[in-house]
């Protein structure tokens, strides 16, 4: 997993808690483009199934955290690394072929772009899932992405304003708000699969209604509910 001499290096970072029925595709799609990217990083918040177990099997570099959420444990990841260009996944979420050379060369191309996302599609086929996919395509667009449509960003660039957001949640919003300060981020319209499983659990009116309120209670009162925020959406400590 090396990039040519003079390339933009490239990690890709995925956050993981007991992820084992969901990683195995994961990283599956990313060993079929290993010449594309440096390192695949799975950041575990303490999984007690096999996800960690899977992440091995396939050469992941494994960081174990003590602090739970997506944003600390992606933190706690970009600790250790130098990489030119970092890429966030989800654990249930399959990258198109080429997708991380598309990154880099987007990349090497527009200088003045801080990052962006590929975009994403959900693996149902239930309809209404196809207007979220084109109301989060909008957003996006306009730079406003979200962590399910795999974001990418320049490391250095990202560091002059304090790095990735280390909260547990909403890192995803707040990092779409740190890049569209540093320039226009991009949209690639190459889109990864991601589960709808949350869908399929809560209900579509459901699960966007909690969407809403939880981004409406971020927007309202900011880093400082983020704690209480992700026990109310995960149910977890």
């Amino acid at each position: 997993m090396n990039s040519a001499v003079g390339e933009a290096r490239i990690a890709v970072i995925i956050p993981t808690l007991n992820e084992e029925g969901t990683i195995a595709a994961a990283l599956e799609s990313l060993s079929r483009q290993m010449t594309q990217f440096d390192r695949v990083i799975v950041v575990d918040g303490g999984s007690t199934d096999g996800t960690l177990d899977i992440a091995n099997r396939y050469g992941a570099t494994i960081v174990r955290v003590a602090r739970r959420g997506r944003g600390c444990q992606i933190c706690a990841a970009l600790k250790g690394i130098a990489d030119d260009i970092v890429v966030i996944m989800h654990a249930d979420m399959v990258v198109p072929p080429g997708a991380l050379s598309l990154i880099r060369q987007t990349l090497e191309a527009r200088p003045n772009c801080p990052g962006g996302c590929l975009g994403h599609r959900f693996d149902s086929s239930d309809r209404s899932l196809r207007l979220t996919e084109w109301w989060d395509k909008r957003r996006a667009c306009r730079g406003a992405s979200f962590g399910d449509q795999a974001q990418f960003f320049r490391r250095k660039c990202l560091e002059s304003l304090g790095g990735f957001p280390d909260q547990p949640i909403m890192e995803d919003v707040e990092l779409s708000r740190r890049l569209r300060r540093l320039g226009r981020p991009i949209y690639l319209d190459y889109p990864v699969v991601v589960s709808a499983r949350r869908f399929a659990r809560l209900g579509w009116c459901r699960a966007i209604l909690a969407n809403y309120c939880i981004r409406l209670a971020y927007r309202l009162c900011g880093l400082r509910a983020s704690e209480a925020l992700y026990r109310r959406y995960y149910g977890r400590p």
